[in-house]
C-alpha cells in the first residue's frame, strides 16, 4: 500500500539525489511535511535505493505512525517539522538539521551546504537548481525505481 503516491515519490527524489551526492550525515534523512503528516524515509532503506514503498507517514502532532517503519531518530524530524514555516529537514552530512519552507528549497540548501556554497532563498534559483539536478539524476540512472508502477499502485 501507498498512502499518497505524489508526496513519496518527490521525497524519493529528493533523497536519492542527496544521496548520490553525498549531501545526508550517515543515516541522514530528509523529511517533507503536508499540513499534519510527516514523510520520511523509512527504517531499513537505504536512502541511494529507497523507493516510495519504504517511505514511512506519522501524524505530525505525536509521531503516531500511519504506514512504515520510522527511523530511530524519527523524533529529530518530528520536532524540526514542528516549527512554523517549516516543510521540510535533513540531516546534512555535516550532522546538522538544515529546515526550508518546502521540500525542493530544503533539497537544495542541503546540497549547497555538503558543497561549502553560499544558502539562497531565491525560488528561481532554487527551483532552476532543483530541474537540472532531476536531469541530471535521470540521465545517470539513479532514479531507476524511484518511481511506483502501475502493477503496485493499481
Amino acid at each position: 500500500m501507498l498512502v499518497r503516491e505524489r508526496p513519496a515519490t518527490e521525497l524519493v527524489i529528493a533523497t536519492r539525489i542527496l544521496a548520490r551526492a553525498h549531501a545526508l550525515a550517515e543515516g541522514g534523512r530528509i523529511a517533507l511535511r503536508l499540513r499534519d503528516v510527516m514523510y520520511i524515509g523509512g527504517r531499513d532503506a537505504s536512502p541511494a535505493t529507497l523507493t516510495p514503498y519504504d517511505v514511512a507517514v506519522l501524524l505530525l502532532e505525536d509521531g503516531t505512525v500511519l504506514h512504515g517503519s520510522p527511523p530511530a531518530d524519527v523524533d529529530r524530524y518530528l520536532e524540526a517539522q514542528r516549527a512554523p514555516g517549516v516543510g521540510s529537514a535533513a540531516r546534512a552530512a555535516d550532522g546538522v538539521l538544515v529546515t526550508a519552507k518546502d521540500l525542493r528549497a530544503c533539497a537544495v540548501a542541503t546540497l549547497r551546504r555538503a558543497r561549502r556554497e553560499d544558502a539562497t532563498a531565491d525560488e528561481a534559483v532554487i527551483e532552476r537548481t532543483w530541474l537540472d539536478l532531476v536531469a541530471d539524476a535521470r540521465v545517470t540512472g539513479a532514479l531507476i525505481g524511484a518511481f511506483p508502477t502501475e502493477e503496485q499502485t493499481g
